[in-house]
């Protein structure tokens, strides 16, 4: 009788049990940050009802295609490749699972696409030396780093993920001594075999052996009822699964994502969302109401279908686009007088958030919107602190996304992160409001220092945007415009190592400020004697996770909090090596101010982190300064809840003017020394620096780049004037924020679990403020609003490049761009092959060390054994 219960359920059977455990942690643990995803707990018996009849449909299958292709002929049994799938299937659960609670992402797709298999790069690298090869211990120091800090989790999954493994070898070697057994059974058993008969037709054809036919219709019975049972369960799992699937994936709404295993979600993730006409329409109203536009400029594409609903320009090229506007015939442009652009130098703080030991206790602790005084304390950040006492700062500014692959994309694209899928992958076809190309359309020079290999995240397809093709072009990349003139990573040489005075061996992962700072005051200098102005970007790395610092030890000053500081041990430790990272790099940002004020002073300056720090969370004890009784205190809720602390999104930023231009100056004025609270985000400060120099050039170009002037927006604070209506997204998989003018509303992206309403940074002050009644409707309306814009940049409708084109705007006679196709890269062979050939080869390998297991085995037994004569007949007989 065919069983049931063989060696081939044991694999599915051990895999469905890991993979229910690691469900169970996902929603019941905490992680190495201490934080749980503050969705409904109950998911989780949906989320193992799914992996359940997953796991035993494909089982089933297993079984029944293990038993289609046995034979007598074949010495090592197929190690099925359902099994291998399903090793698959545990591995990208447990990164999902883990990421989910550390970073709020379901993002094994990511990790597949941008770090297994590097991105194609299109363009030819330039101005990129690395002298020696660079230690590669980040990701090593980091995943050691979470399990020192959370062991008992750890141990689950390693346990857990070992003893799986050794009962899947275990399960193979069963599988073969069970089929080496049974063939030895069927040549051996001389009271089955009662005659033989030798057919004419071929000389090398076998015997034929004859059944006792008593015996066999007994067999062949039994055998009949279990098969058909198997058919009949094989068929109703897979028929339910089927169904399950196909109903998960048609659903057009992100709520049965926590519950679904995780790779459902990465199939669901090719598809590209749809929107009827009438719903398109409605958001893009809905859209358009919530972002009124200042003053003399409009929608661009006004058609009663709007394909670019997000873009915005002067009237006079609205007019030019829709020349029947009311406005149009009557419309006065006012005429400014054009001065020196200043130099637009963007500082970008890798990790960045302003902890609370770090902002200014009387900052801290105000409510209002628009407080005057520095935003960093002199202690900790001495330099930020001293430029932001001659600068407007921003408290709550936060990035779109995070980590840097969502944060960093965004900043520079002014895409918003998609909520299913990674946009540095995804939009690599794109048009995008990038501001490399904006500034080079506004005549400027720009550059960009990288403390990275340009293929780290995938960067590369989008920094070395428009140069010259090292390949044919596979779409219409040779279309776009040139983001930077010049592009710049090196790890120093032998030589330059010298000349710098450094000893580059004792440098770490990537290039550290120390070094990247000298390189950009180097290269901006050289830029700026070409008669241009200059844009200068440059990425800083110090900060970046585990904080452990990329330079020479002697360069660190150590900071460890007093013994009087109570908490957890452990954040302590982690906090402290924070500060002392962050107070290296504001060290080397002083370097690159002082220089500026004394070569270029003609240059705004802006740092901003690309995101927040996310590994330092607020945690009350520890982050009381036992130096200040007056510091601020939390409200310990945020110790457990990540949607309440500000790590995630929140950063900070800083806006100066370091030279004498009367026209900038005063525009600073009112602001100079002031702090703004008030919810903003990368959006406004790309914005921002946009107007600066539309305004010295008088060059006014579209954009699509959903932000307001940070300038006048603080000036409204000082004069209690009503601001402007504003919505402005960040999000992750599982994590959104949608900031009005005046409120944060926190939520997790795939339901509404957790909820809340914030006010002004830092949100957990303990104040007991009431908040607004929060209902499901929001979560649908705010959710609506996210996919509204996955299906604009999944079909590239939300820019063009051909709207900068200006040539048409005073014969005001201009043409829509038409058949702007979407080239969205699509990963499903980059995975098939992933898993194929990851798969195979674990499978091959497993399967061979069962192997071996019953060849040593076999070994073992061979003197033992003697082999009958009628064994030795029935081999006279084949041969």
């Amino acid at each position: 009788m065919y069983k049931l219960i063989n060696p081939f359920i044991y694999t599915p059977v051990a895999l469905l049990f890991a993979c229910i455990v690691f469900t169970l942690l996902k929603f019941l643990d905490e992680t190495s940050s201490f934080s749980q995803i503050p969705s409904n707990p109950w998911l989780v018996i949906p989320s193992m009802i799914l992996i359940s009849i997953d796991m035993v449909a494909l089982g089933l299958m297993d079984i029944f295609v293990s038993r289609m292709f046995k034979s007598n002929y074949i010495k090592v049994p197929i190690f099925s490749a359902f099994t291998v799938y399903q090793i698959f299937i545990l591995i990208t659960i447990v990164v999902d699972e883990e990421n989910s609670k550390e970073t709020l992402q379901q993002s094994s797709q990511y990790y597949y696409s941008t770090y297994v298999f590097k991105l194609s790069s299109f363009y030819n690298d330039i101005m990129t030396i690395i002298g020696k090869k660079q230690t590669d211990d980040g990701a090593s120091a980091m995943f050691g780093g979470l399990i020192q800090r959370s062991p008992g989790h750890w141990s689950v999954i390693f346990i857990g993920g070992g003893v799986t493994l050794i009962f899947i070898i275990l399960c193979v070697a069963k599988q073969i001594f069970d089929m080496q057994k049974q063939k030895k059974q069927s040549i051996s058993e001389p009271s089955s075999i009662q005659t033989s008969h030798s057919t004419q037709q071929d000389e090398r054809e076998m015997s034929v052996l004859l059944v006792d036919n008593t015996k066999a219709k007994r067999v062949i019975s039994k055998h009949r009822k279990s098969k058909y049972f198997l058919y009949y369960l094989t068929g109703f799992f897979t028929g339910l699964l089927i169904i399950l699937f196909t109903v998960f994936m048609c659903t057009d709404t992100n709520q049965y994502k926590m519950s679904a295993p995780a790779h459902w979600n990465f199939y669901k993730s090719h598809l590209k969302p749809s929107f009827s006409t009438q719903r398109y329409l409605d958001q893009v109203a809905n859209f358009r109401l919530q972002n009124p536009l200042q003053t003399g400029y409009d929608w661009i594409d006004q058609r009663s279908v709007p394909e670019y609903p997000t873009v915005y320009a002067p009237k006079k090229t609205v007019c030019a686009y829709n020349g029947n506007l009311s406005y149009c015939p009557n419309l006065l442009e006012p005429v400014q007088q054009a001065y020196d652009p200043p130099n637009i130098v963007v500082v970008i703080i890798e990790s960045f958030t302003p902890s609370p030991l770090m902002i200014d206790t009387a900052v801290a602790k105000s409510s209002d919107s628009i407080v005057s005084g520095p935003l960093y304390k002199e202690t900790y950040l001495p330099n930020l602190r001293a430029l932001s006492e001659q600068s407007v700062s921003f408290a709550s500014l936060s990035s779109s996304g995070l980590p840097t692959v969502f944060g960093w994309h965004s900043l520079i694209t002014g895409e918003l992160p998609y909520s299913d899928s990674l946009n540095m992958v995804q939009s690599i076809y794109n048009d995008v409001d990038d501001f490399p190309s904006f500034f080079r359309a506004q005549n400027y020079h720009t550059l960009y220092v990288s403390p990275s290999d340009f293929n780290f995240d995938g960067k590369h397809n989008w920094l070395l945007r428009g140069r010259p093709l090292k390949k044919k072009d596979p779409e219409r990349l040779s279309e776009f415009p040139l983001w930077f003139d010049d592009v710049y990573q090196y790890f120093p040489t032998d030589q330059q190592a010298v000349q710098l005075n450094v000893d580059a061996s004792k440098f770490k992962t990537w290039t550290p400020d120390r070094i990247t700072s000298a390189q950009l005051k180097y290269h901006f200098d050289e830029a700026a004697k070409k008669g241009k102005p200059v844009l200068g970007v440059w990425a800083t790395v110090e900060t970046h996770m585990p904080f452990n610092g990329q330079d020479e030890l002697k360069y660190y000053e150590p900071f460890k909090f007093g013994k009087g500081v109570e908490g957890n041990d452990k954040m302590k430790e982690k906090s402290d090596k924070y500060m002392t990272v962050a107070k290296y790099a504001d060290h080397y940002i002083g370097d690159v101010i002082q220089h500026l004020k004394t070569t270029n002073n003609n240059t705004i300056l802006v740092i901003v982190g690309d995101h927040g720090a996310r590994e330092v969370p607020l945690f009350k004890d520890v982050f009381v300064d036992p130096k200040d009784p007056d510091s601020v205190h939390y409200d310990d809720s945020c110790n457990h809840q990540p949607f309440s602390n500000d790590q995630l999104f929140a950063t900070s930023a800083v806006i100066s003017y370091l030279g004498d231009n009367p026209t900038i100056k005063s525009n600073f004025a009112p602001l100079i020394n002031k702090v703004i609270k008030a919810p903003t985000d990368h959006h406004d400060l790309i914005r921002t620096l946009y107007d600066f120099a539309e305004d010295a050039t008088q060059k006014k170009l579209p954009s699509s780049r959903n932000g307001r002037n940070l300038m006048d927006l603080g000036k409204n604070l000082t004069t209690s004037t009503p601001l402007r209506k504003h919505w402005s997204l960040r999000a992750t998989n599982l994590h959104s924020e949608l900031a009005t003018e005046s409120t944060m509303y926190r939520y997790h992206s795939l339901g509404p679990y957790g909820q809340e309403f914030k006010g002004i940074y830092p949100t957990c002050v303990f104040e007991g403020e009431e908040r607004p009644d929060i209902n499901d409707g929001l979560y649908h309306q705010f959710a609506e609003y996210h996919r509204f814009f996955d299906y604009l940049q999944r079909n590239n409708k939300q820019f063009s490049y051909k709207f900068r084109n200006e040539a048409c705007v005073y014969p005001a006679v201009c043409d829509f761009p038409e058949n702007q196709k979407a080239f969205n890269r699509n990963d499903a062979l980059l995975y098939a092959v992933i898993f194929a050939a990851g798969g195979l080869g674990l499978g091959i390998l497993i399967s061979l060390i069962g192997f071996g297991i019953i060849q040593c085995q076999e070994k073992r037994k061979q003197p033992k054994e003697s082999i009958p004569d009628s064994t030795r007949a029935m081999d006279s007989m084949i041969q």
